[in-house]
C-alpha cells in the first residue's frame, strides 16, 4: 500500500469528519491493513491519539475500548464471566500480532474466521458508534450484517453474564498460529436441570460469523435430567443443516460442516461439565 496522507486526529469527532471528507481508512493496530494484497486507501486516519483504550464498568455491563490490544484482553479482564473473551484473544496469532491488533479492528475486519466475534455475539455485545449523524448504539449482530463503514467504534458494551450461565468455546486450526478453520462459542443458562437459554455462534461456515437460531432452539428448554446423549445428537443434526461453508484451499465444505457439528457438541459438553467462567 502506498500511503500519501497520514492523518492524526485529536478527537473521535475529528476522525469521523476526516473520513467523511476524504474516504480515508481508520488505522488502529495495522495488522489488517499491512497484511498485503490490493491497496485499499492512500489516506490513513490514525486512531493512536484518541482516548479509546479503556475497561470500564457501567451498570450490569463492561465497556471495552476499541483500541485495547488483543494481548491486553488475553492477559485478563477485571470482570468475572468474561474469561471466554480472554481465551478467544489468546488464540489469535502470536504475541507479536496480539500486541498490535485491536478489539475494534478485529470487529471492523468482520472476517468469517474471527476469533473474538463468536464470543462477543453469545455474550450479547453491542457497539457504541459515532458517525456523521451522531452517536448511537447497535447490536453487534446487526452491525456485522450491515456494517456502517463511515462510523467509528467508540466502545464495545458486553453485558455481565447472568447467574446460571455457562460458556463454552472450541476452535480448530491447521497450526497453532493459523487462522481458525472453524470456531464455536456457546452460552447456555441452566435453571436446575433445564437449559433455559442458549446462544450459539460459529465462524468459518458463512461469509461472516453467524448465530444458528435453529440449533439454539434445539437446546432451549431441553431437560438434562435423563442425560444429554440424545440432545447432542439433535444438536449435531441441527448444526449440519444450518451451516453452508465453502470449499477452499483450507478445507472442503463437507469437512468444515463436520467440524462445525463436532465443535458445537464439544462446546456444549464444556458448558455442562465446567463452572461458569
Amino acid at each position: 500500500m502506498t500511503v500519501e496522507q497520514f492523518l492524526r486526529p485529536s478527537s473521535p469527532a475529528e476522525a469521523v469528519a476526516l473520513r467523511a471528507r476524504s474516504g480515508a481508512v481508520f488505522l488502529a493496530g495495522g495488522t489488517e491493513l499491512n497484511r498485503g494484497g490490493t491497496p485499499r486507501a492512500s489516506t490513513l486516519i490514525s486512531l493512536a491519539a484518541l482516548p479509546l483504550r479503556f475497561v470500564r464498568a457501567e451498570g450490569g455491563a463492561v465497556l471495552l475500548g476499541p483500541m485495547l490490544t488483543l494481548q491486553e484482553i488475553a492477559a485478563g479482564l477485571p470482570s468475572p464471566g468474561l474469561g471466554i473473551l480472554c481465551e478467544a484473544a489468546r488464540a489469535v496469532g502470536n504475541r507479536s500480532i496480539r500486541n498490535l491488533a485491536t478489539l475494534g479492528g478485529n470487529i471492523a475486519a468482520n472476517k468469517s474466521c474471527a476469533d473474538l466475534i463468536p464470543s462477543l455475539l453469545v455474550l450479547g455485545a453491542s457497539l457504541v458508534l459515532l458517525g456523521p449523524e451522531g452517536e448511537r448504539e447497535v447490536a453487534l449482530d446487526g452491525h456485522l450484517s450491515a456494517p456502517d463503514r463511515a462510523a467509528l467504534i467508540l466502545a464495545v458494551r458486553v453485558p455481565r453474564p447472568r447467574p446460571g450461565v455457562r460458556l463454552g468455546r472450541q476452535r480448530f486450526s491447521r497450526t497453532a498460529n493459523d487462522l481458525a478453520l472453524v470456531n464455536v462459542a456457546l452460552l447456555v443458562r441452566l435453571d436446575g436441570t433445564r437449559l433455559a437459554e442458549a446462544r450459539l455462534a460459529l465462524g468459518g461456515v458463512a461469509p461472516r460469523v453467524v448465530r444458528l437460531p435453529g440449533a439454539e432452539a434445539v437446546l432451549t428448554g431441553a431437560d438434562l435430567s435423563a442425560g444429554c446423549d440424545a440432545l447432542l445428537g439433535r444438536l449435531d443434526e441441527a448444526v449440519r443443516c444450518s451451516v453452508h461453508p465453502i470449499s477452499d484451499l483450507r478445507g472442503s465444505a463437507d469437512f468444515k460442516r463436520e467440524l462445525a457439528a463436532v465443535l458445537a457438541c464439544r462446546a456444549l459438553g464444556a458448558c455442562l461439565n465446567e463452572e461458569a467462567r
